[in-house]
């Protein structure tokens, strides 16, 4: 009799599992066919010459770059374009970062040594406002000093600026992986630009990558400048999100071939510097940034752990082939994302990794920005006084 009553309950539970399973493999497939679309919305910059060149201003804030900043100009000044000034911001660097920029010596090149950010501003939105106050330029490039141009790079994004008719410009250099530790962690971005931002639709292009950001002086103005951003954290997010809400055309580039960039050497820093980003992102809001990095953990692990049990019959075998279509979802959307970005191969079988660390780092982050804790660089990353 037990067996009997019990029977009618396990048809809708395996039901449901199944649902389930097919449900994670959908959910794949659907950010497979985000990064397919993306290839339009977020295309590759192929190298090109503008039909006409207006003067740029290539404006790099720095503070402790000893590692980046010589590399960082010899490339700038190296560019194939015919009318640029470079605009350095310097303050409170510990390190060798004064002395280098002094050593460098170019007619185009014009160094501030400043002070650190007034109440209310965070260090890089501040340093930003006095090179574009400062800026002679009609296009203004925003450069982190840990990205390399190659020579043609600066010509082919203006030219796609004119070709493209837009007002806001940015690009996601290759990011040079050094370690698996890095790898690990910053393979997230390419990751998720990539497969989750719908690029491919106009109105949702509020996305920059702050390494490389190439703008019109007069979009610069009426989005309010740095000075609007003033204690963002993610600045580079809060402009291309008050690009859109002004009506300025935005676009992301693929810059692989055209600029490379080394953001981290190490595993620690490299989850420093995320977890200082990561809370941001959802502007602070605890319960969709938990809901996601904890689902994106789960997603990845859970059919590669259910598929063996399947198989071997602790979990209903029906199971067993919607989770190898989820398996071969997630690892087809990260083997497109390590071709396409050209990241370490063995990246695609380990992403399972990928997302554990990622789930980390979000608890750090959320803690961080919760507690109030965070740092980068020795300054804290909480200011108050900035615009809501």
């Amino acid at each position: 009799m037990g067996a009997a009553e019990s029977r009618p309950l396990v048809r809708p539970t395996l039901a449901f599992l199944l649902w389930h399973e097919w449900s994670l493999a959908g959910f794949f497939f659907v950010l497979l066919g985000i990064a397919f679309l993306n290839l339009s919305g977020f295309p590759t910059l192929r190298a090109g010459r503008p039909k006409r060149c207006p003067r740029v201003s290539i404006l790099i804030p720095v503070r402790d770059e000893e590692d980046n900043i010589r590399g960082c100009l010899e490339s700038v000044l190296r560019q194939d374009y015919p009318d640029y000034e470079v605009l350095v911001y310097e303050e409170g660097s510990q390190d060798r970062t004064r002395s280098i920029l002094l050593e460098v010596q170019d007619p185009r090149l014009h160094v501030m040594f400043g002070e650190g950010p007034p109440p209310g501003w965070l260090g890089k939105p501040w340093a930003c406002a006095q090179l574009a106050h400062r800026a002679s330029g009609e296009l203004f490039l925003f450069l982190d000093a840990d990205v390399r141009l190659a020579p043609e790079a600066l010509a082919s994004a203006v030219a796609a600026l004119e070709q493209e008719g837009l007002d806001f410009l940015s690009g996601l250099p290759h990011q040079m992986m050094t370690s698996p530790g890095v790898a690990v962690q910053v393979a997230l971005i390419p990751w998720s630009l990539s497969s989750f931002f719908p690029l491919f639709v106009r109105r949702l292009r509020r996305v920059a990558v702050g390494q490389f950001i190439l703008v019109r002086r007069e979009a610069y103005t009426k989005m309010g400048g740095h000075g609007a951003v003033r204690a963002e954290v993610l600045e580079d997010q809060a402009l291309a999100s008050r690009a859109v809400h002004a009506g300025l055309e935005v676009r992301l580039y693929d810059m692989k071939w055209l600029a490379q960039c080394r953001m981290y050497r190490d595993f620690w820093s490299a989850n420093a510097g995320l977890a200082k980003n990561l809370f941001p992102i959802f502007r602070k809001r605890l319960l969709p940034f938990a809901f996601v990095w904890t689902w994106l953990l789960y997603v990845a692990w859970q059919p590669l752990l259910g598929l063996p049990l399947a198989l071997s019959g602790v979990l209903p075998r029906n199971l067993a082939v919607p989770a190898a279509w989820a398996v071969g979802g997630a690892f087809a959307l990260w083997a497109f994302t390590v071709l396409r970005f050209r990241l370490p191969l063995w990246l695609a079988l380990g992403y399972p990794f990928v997302h554990l660390v990622a789930w980390i780092t979000a608890a750090r982050s959320a803690f961080w920005h919760l507690s109030g804790r965070g740092t980068w660089k020795g300054r804290s990353i909480h200011v108050k006084g900035g615009p809501k």
